[in-house]
């Protein structure tokens, strides 16, 4: 896809890809929501960091190498976690106001040891050729993508044989709280990014293409009641 590119102010480049307008439904249903929750959500999830989520990401991520490409990467959470042999680091996140903030988080980091880049982009229409990274990685990114059983085909056609999908995710739970994430869904998806608090990734995963090498049932620390359940693991193509 034509896209536009700058250096950065360390010299690296930083890329901006224009793809086909998203549906609304993939996001939040309100512009302005969408800004707030660019400012506060890296502060609720600071503290889940802070109380064991970051072991988590370090956990999830250590398996990375080679050319490697984050969906959704948000504001750079897992950043500091990314391993010596990632050999390049693609980040693709869709909303303006966390890519402002991903690019703060690079540039606050002190050497990072991997070339990068940041797109804007579609996870149901990835801008890359077929089999062109060795490792994708996705951390609470599927609850607000709009058709997760698409999106999961492209990290599969984007991997190359054997490349590795690791995932982080928070999923649906059972008995009340699940009841509790169906109620009060429409009101995260509307001021949350679009986010899906009963989304039922592990479903979706299991359906598709990709073939599941492990699969950890988790809680998030001090995560808001409706996103604790979560599951990470590595799926391979």
């Amino acid at each position: 896809m034509p896209g536009r590119s700058r250096s950065s102010s360390d010299g690296r480049m930083t890329t901006s890809t224009q793809v086909p307008a998203l549906d609304p439904s993939d996001r939040g249903r309100w512009p302005w929501a969408d800004r707030l929750f660019a400012g506060w959500y890296p502060k609720l999830m600071g503290l889940a960091e802070r109380a064991g989520q970051a072991d988590v990401r370090a956990a999830q991520l250590a398996a990375a190498s080679g050319r490697t490409l984050e969906v959704g990467a948000g504001s750079g959470l897992s950043l500091p976690h990314y391993p010596d042999a990632v050999g390049s680091l693609t980040l693709v996140e869709p909303d303006a106001d966390f890519r402002r903030r991903l690019l703060e988080t690079i540039r606050g980091l002190e050497h990072p040891p991997w070339p990068w880049s940041v797109l804007d982009g579609d996870a149901h229409q990835l801008p890359f050729d077929d089999a062109s990274f060795d490792t994708v990685t996705a951390s609470f990114t599927f609850c607000s993508v709009a058709r997760p059983a698409d999106a999961l085909l492209e990290v599969r056609r984007v991997l190359r044989p054997g490349g590795r999908f690791l995932f982080h995710e928070h999923v649906r739970g059972e008995g009340l709280r699940a009841r509790l994430q169906d109620a009060l869904c429409p009101l995260q998806v509307a001021t949350a990014g679009g986010c899906h608090p009963n989304r039922d990734f592990e479903s979706h995963l299991v359906a598709s293409p990709l073939h599941v090498q492990n699969l950890v049932h988790d809680v998030m620390p001090r995560g808001f009641p409706t996103v604790r359940p979560v599951v990470h693991g590595t799926a391979t193509r």
